[in-house]
């Protein structure tokens, strides 16, 4: 969440009442594939003129986004991309594959243009349904961004806004979580997902983890690189690869194992370190910017889940698996 105005003046309760409040007080909505297209809505926390311009009345959202802005939007922006994509994708590039190699086929300028062609036309086509297919099947999909569906320009509207979030998560048939290491560390993401478990199943949130991601977008590139190589190498009189290609081979090789060791082991250490804190809502760890909003929102938690903020037995350890 962007740094809010405090939620309250006193510790009873939020800092604005509804009688206080002029306009539209509808719930606003964002599209899905506006979010995944324009890349400063995911990229940082600051006010973007067009942001809230972008949603709509709604009385409900099929996604509820919670993030911390301190990860890397970028990324945060890849996950949605790769995450609503579908086997489509994967379909569309064994297509177009096989397409660019009927299309140049024979191969009358070389065997080694030939195959770079193909590798070539494959991972375009890939990365155009990566981006096309999510854009054209989430174009209806309403969700919740703060950024979008909260008023930043106007301190009244925004508070307000903020003060509404609840009604938000209420509204929501999903929360989808980009999670990042910091995550539990936020309060106003522990509120979130405190607030949604309260009226959904475990099963209706979604977690993505972004440096999962990393790794296996990561992996993928390196081998693309390697069949690159592969394609444009000129194999010596003998048949036998050059050395220097083979050296590159064997370089790619070595990155991708220690790519995997150290990625799998730091991807599973921060899991199980989520799954062991997401049992027990760890409120003291967790940070807020407004000493007011600190108080009020563990407050709220503790109203919920108890001392401590812990989930209740029925739930415990359902959400981690």
């Amino acid at each position: 969440m962007p740094t809010p105005l405090p939620l309250m003046t006193d510790h009873t309760g939020p800092s604005l009442g509804s009688q206080r409040v002029c306009g539209d007080t509808r719930l606003r909505g964002c599209r899905l594939s506006t979010i995944m297209w324009d890349r400063s809505f995911l990229r940082n926390s600051e006010s973007h003129e067009d942001a809230f311009l972008a949603s709509v009345p709604v009385t409900s959202v099929q996604f509820f986004l919670s993030h911390s802005w301190s990860a890397d939007g970028l990324w945060k922006q890849m996950a949605l991309l790769i995450c609503c994509s579908s086997t489509s994708t994967e379909k569309i590039t064994l297509l177009a594959s096989l397409m660019g190699a009927y299309a140049f086929y024979p191969p009358v300028r070389g065997l080694k243009l030939f195959e770079l062609s193909v590798l070539a036309f494959g991972f375009v086509s890939f990365l155009v349904a990566l981006f096309i297919i999510p854009l054209f099947k989430h174009r209806n999909t309403m969700v919740f961004l703060d950024k979008c569906c909260i008023p930043q320009k106007d301190p009244t509207a925004k508070s307000y806004g903020i003060s509404k979030l609840a009604d938000y998560l209420h509204a929501s048939d999903k929360l989808l979580i980009l999670w990042s290491p910091d995550y539990l560390d936020r309060l106003w993401c522990v509120y979130e997902l405190a607030v949604f478990l309260q009226t959904h199943d475990e099963d209706d949130v979604i977690l993505v983890n972004l440096d999962h991601l990393k790794l296996c977008v990561s992996l993928m590139l390196l081998q693309f690189f390697g069949s690159f190589i592969l394609c444009v190498a000129e194999p010596r009189d003998d048949g036998m690869v050059p050395i220097f290609t083979w050296y590159t081979l064997q370089l790619l090789g070595l990155a991708t194992s220690l790519l995997i060791d150290q990625g799998a082991f730091d991807c599973g250490e921060e899991w199980q370190k989520f799954c062991s804190e997401v049992k027990r809502f760890n409120i003291d760890k967790a940070k807020c910017s407004s000493l007011a909003d600190y108080s009020y929102l563990k407050q709220l938690i503790t109203d919920m889940y108890g001392s401590g903020g812990r989930v209740c037995s029925s739930r415990e350890g359902s959400l981690v698996g």
